[in-house]
């Protein structure tokens, strides 16, 4: 079975999409090279970008959920941010995984073998505004809490792109207590707008991949909209638990209103 495909961003940066049609970055430097997320943890994720680069390869983690981290056991260098640590424990742990991945029906012929170990390594902590050195190429960390407490946005400085991921997106999360309240989200959100200049691609890790950078500014826009309780009351289901969205969407998930970016949230959040 082949667990993978990919898409050249760029000389430098490989979009890696796994079977789930989740995806991670491959960042290749002059010295090494940077794996941003693991994904689903299915096949052998280091033997694929081993057709891209020989070059050693270390994981950046943009935070601890079980579609971004599970691929981690084939890496000896994995860095997440500490208040992710918790979450990446719970998630990247084989059973749960398998409990997760039970009714998945496109997962059934998938044998047991190919689910990827747990990583059993020593975890390094990412600082918000860490940078890594690739050699010629430079990865600028920027915690932006809000999907999760500890997530992170991996700006790729020379290539001027920026992984927004699960940070902001066309529906962020906020997940009850492993997510932050809106109003720290949105102090988040502000700090990410600082680095706008600084970036002329949005790269994300589900749906199309990709977003126009307005979509900071909607995100932002509705996480106001929490705040002031100015939301449209559209319940909707969040893994088995009932949430809201901020702005009113169709059967497919889209705006009402034909803009990119939205907050599906819970009442815990709304604060």
């Amino acid at each position: 079975m082949e667990f993978f495909r990919h898409e050249i961003i760029s000389d430098r940066v490989i979009r890696i999409i796994d079977i789930l049609n989740n995806c991670c970055y491959l960042v290749i430097g002059d010295d090494r090279a940077c794996l941003l997320d693991t994904l689903d943890g299915f096949g052998d994720l280091k033997e694929y970008c081993r057709r891209f680069t020989d070059k050693e390869i270390f994981v950046i983690l943009t935070h601890g959920h079980i579609d971004h981290v599970a691929g981690c056991c084939f890496f000896d260098e994995v860095y997440i941010n500490h208040r992710d640590v918790a979450l990446f424990k719970e998630h990247a742990d084989t059973s749960y995984r398998l409990k997760q991945y039970s009714n998945t029906p496109f997962l059934k012929d998938i044998a047991i073998k190919d689910f990827n170990p747990m990583y059993d390594g020593q975890l390094k902590d990412i600082e918000d505004g860490e940078v890594f050195d690739l050699g010629g190429l430079h990865i600028k960390m920027i915690l932006v809490s809000g999907h999760t407490k500890g997530m992170m946005v991996p700006l790729i400085v020379e290539e001027r792109m920026v992984v927004f991921g699960d940070a902001c997106g066309v529906g962020v999360l906020l997940l009850g207590e492993m997510s932050t309240v809106a109003s720290e989200y949105l102090r988040s959100l502000k700090k990410l707008k600082t680095f706008e200049n600084e970036y002329d691609l949005v790269l994300r890790n589900h749906g199309t991949f990709t977003s126009d950078k307005d979509i900071l500014d909607n995100v932002m826009e509705c996480c106001e909209d929490i705040i002031s309780g100015n939301v449209c009351g559209q319940e909707i289901e969040m893994f088995g638990h009932k949430g809201y969205v901020v702005k009113p969407i169709d059967e497919h998930g889209n705006r009402l209103d034909g803009k990119m970016g939205n907050i599906k949230y819970m009442d815990y959040n709304a604060c």
